[in-house]
């Protein structure tokens, strides 16, 4: 471990030095005049619609003021997130969204199939979309949202300095 008066090595702010470490990382600068802010645009150059922090204004808040919406808006989005994640597990574990067909023998199950040109795709388990459109039924659209969260946030990561 190293002395208070040293400061810490870059891999670790574990020492009696406090944030002095800090203090050894470059790069950091450009950040409190905005300019590096850009980094926390989308890839394509534009802002992400869900920054939720994004719309306050912060040159007619105090301190006080602006955090305290930071800390509203935050929360907000954490709680819009837990609920959309509530949602979309709701949806990708409903058991209900599957229908059987039972035939007496498996020749007429066959025929069936065959019939509406469906055996190739299978002669248990089929995409019932492919039924539908098989037997001229329009279905109502469904958006199944995808668990993304493993996803590395490109605004964070544009934070990061590799040491």
């Amino acid at each position: 471990m190293s002395s208070p008066k040293e400061p810490a090595p870059l891999d670790s702010l574990d020492s009696g030095s406090g944030l002095d470490a800090l203090e050894a990382l470059e790069g950091l600068d450009g950040l409190d005049d905005g300019g590096d802010l850009d980094a926390l645009a989308g890839l394509d150059g534009t802002q992400e619609v869900d920054d939720p922090i994004g719309d306050i204004d912060y040159e007619n808040l105090s301190n006080e003021e602006a955090t305290n919406q930071e800390i509203s808006a935050t929360l907000a989005a954490f709680k819009a997130r837990a609920q959309a994640e509530q949602d979309r597990f709701a949806l990708v574990t409903d058991s209900e969204y599957w229908v059987a067909a039972c035939f007496q023998t498996r020749e007429q199950k066959d025929a069936f199939l065959a019939g509406l040109k469906l055996l190739q795709h299978g002669d248990k388990y089929l995409d019932g979309r492919l039924l539908a459109q098989r037997m001229g039924i329009e279905l109502p659209p469904a958006a199944v949202p995808y668990n993304t969260s493993a996803k590395v946030d490109a605004k964070f990561a544009a934070l990061v300095k590799d040491l």
